[in-house]
């Protein structure tokens, strides 16, 4: 017998070997490139829609779950347009200062409608209790919080008892609403409004009327806006107010008297001067005593 224990592989055996390490080599290149090119064609895809998204025109318009399609643009995170500003300053001061004892028309489930009457909400000054409507004490929450206990306060304090019992009712008129100015930075989002108006107070019966000026410079700012609840449920109607009074993302921060004016209302407050505000009226209280 012949003993191949030691014996070396033989030259087709190596061959072989070299053969097949090759092949697997010349696989994984070739799989290699298969895969790079895919990728770079992917790239080269997703570059060619990139481009088309920076020469397509944003949307400018935005159709709401109700169906109501609405104009919209790209503005910064502090950034409100001035029909926006304008908006926010009458809509809040219209709620604030029109008084009535009636509420939006309750419907039943069968959809009809009834009138409602406004209790009011009773706020505690320093002469007792006092009443402020529901629209107004809504429209408070527009104002900073820094000073709005202070401004339903004062608000109840200039609401007549007779609106309850609808003998009296007051609407806010305006006469003239400037185009608001940024206040510093535009980065800051801030703005400035004057507004000259009228409020004109009714009463029933008599047919009096007697008007009083309502011109006033407001300061507004911007806000984070609070995201809708899911399925715009709310835990009552009057949170659904309060949170659609602000979805607008501003907020009032000062209201003063306009420089010149006379007779104006007094109504003045703002985030510096709250406390100010407070020591004043409590010293003309302790004068009338």
């Amino acid at each position: 017998m012949v003993d191949i224990t030691g014996a070396k592989p033989s030259k087709i055996t190596r061959l072989r070997a070299e053969k097949g390490s090759k092949d697997f080599v010349a696989f994984v290149a070739l799989a290699s490139l298969a895969v790079g090119s895919v990728s770079l064609l992917i790239q080269f895809l997703l570059m060619i829609g990139y481009f088309g998204i920076l020469n397509k025109p944003a949307p400018t318009l935005v159709q709401l779950s109700n169906g109501q399609a609405i104009k919209v643009g790209m503005m910064g995170n502090k950034e409100r347009s001035p029909e926006v500003v304008q908006r926010f300053v009458t809509d809040s001061l219209i709620l604030l200062m029109s008084w009535s004892n009636s509420l939006p028309p309750q419907v039943d489930a069968n959809g009809n409608a009834s009138p409602a009457i406004d209790p009011g909400i009773k706020v505690k000054v320093e002469r007792g209790d006092k009443r402020i409507t529901t629209s107004a004490f809504q429209a408070s929450f527009t104002f900073s919080e820094k000073f709005r206990d202070e401004l339903v306060k004062l608000v109840a304090e200039m609401t007549p008892d007779d609106v309850f019992t609808g003998q009296i009712t007051t609407a806010l008129i305006f006469e003239a609403v400037t185009v608001p100015e940024p206040i510093g930075d535009k980065k800051d989002g801030k703005w400035k409004v004057a507004v000259v108006g009228t409020l004109v107070q009714s009463t029933a019966g008599t047919g009096e009327t007697v008007r009083i000026p309502f011109n006033k410079e407001i300061t507004v700012k911007a806000v984070d806006t609070p995201p809708l609840p899911e399925g715009g449920k709310f835990a009552s109607p009057f949170e659904s107010a309060i949170h659609t009074i602000r979805q607008a993302g501003l907020e009032i921060v000062a209201m003063k008297d306009l420089e010149g004016s006379s007779g104006s209302s007094k109504l003045s407050l703002s985030e510096e001067s709250d406390n100010s505000q407070k020591k004043q009226r409590k010293n003309k209280n302790q004068e009338q005593e």
